[in-house]
């Protein structure tokens, strides 16, 4: 009987010890992330100067996959999962957005570079299409993902004079959110650095355009052969 009466007291107490558990585990904690870096053009970019052209830049697209507040991270090609308490403090779009008008302004490439629609229309127009932003995981690591397609319109014709995807990975050192996304910053750095490289190509070209004479017409060649005539 005593032994009968000891079980019966544990059963009632269990159900108790397991609620006063659950009743004081602590909450998950949320997590909020930005991606950030500051950046540090070269001095030759710096001491060249900036472009005599005006360009503003587009808000940037996302595919909807990664249009959430969740930070992505998958497994396989096919199969996407999203962190509950990891979560982006701004829209990914917003600051990868942010970054590139960051970085282009502290690299002097343009004159001025705005998000803005002006009362005048800006010699260039940069849009961006980003295609990941994300944390891939393999079986024996983890790397940050980000795949951004940047194009370069003239603004005042709207013809498209550059375009180029950018799909970097890297290596995590340690499988934590927080070390993904310092890594996906030092990706967004790294595209960032290489559009300027780019970009710098395209309006030394379009400047030294500008500057040639125009070409003489066949008939102010024959005018000038007249001329010349005793």
């Amino acid at each position: 009987m005593k032994c009968m009466r000891i079980l019966s007291h544990a059963a009632v107490l269990a159900p108790a010890i397991l609620m006063t558990g659950c009743f004081f585990a602590r909450p998950q904690e949320t997590k909020y992330y930005v991606l950030d870096y500051a950046p540090t053009p070269p001095k030759e970019r710096l001491e060249k100067g900036a472009y005599p052209f005006v360009m503003r830049m587009r808000d940037c697209n996302i595919a909807e996959a990664y249009r959430r507040s969740q930070i992505v991270y998958r497994q396989s090609a096919n199969q996407m999962q999203f962190y509950g308490y990891h979560l982006w403090a701004v829209d990914p779009d917003r600051m990868i957005t942010d970054l590139t008008v960051k970085h282009l302004k502290a690299a002097r490439l343009f004159q001025n570079v705005t998000r803005y629609v002006e009362n005048y229309v800006p010699d260039f127009l940069l849009t961006c299409e980003i295609q990941a932003v994300e944390e891939y995981d393999s079986k024996e690591q983890w790397f940050a993902h980000l795949a951004v397609e940047y194009q370069l319109e003239d603004a005042k014709n709207n013809a498209i004079v550059w375009k180029k995807m950018f799909d970097l990975r890297k290596s995590v050192p340690q499988q934590e959110p927080v070390y993904v996304v310092r890594e996906l910053s030092f990706l967004a750095e790294t595209i960032n650095e290489r559009l300027t490289r780019e970009l710098e190509v395209v309006l030394d070209e379009t400047k030294y355009q500008i500057q040639l004479p125009p070409a003489p017409s066949a008939e102010d060649a024959s005018d000038s052969a007249s001329a010349a005539k005793p």
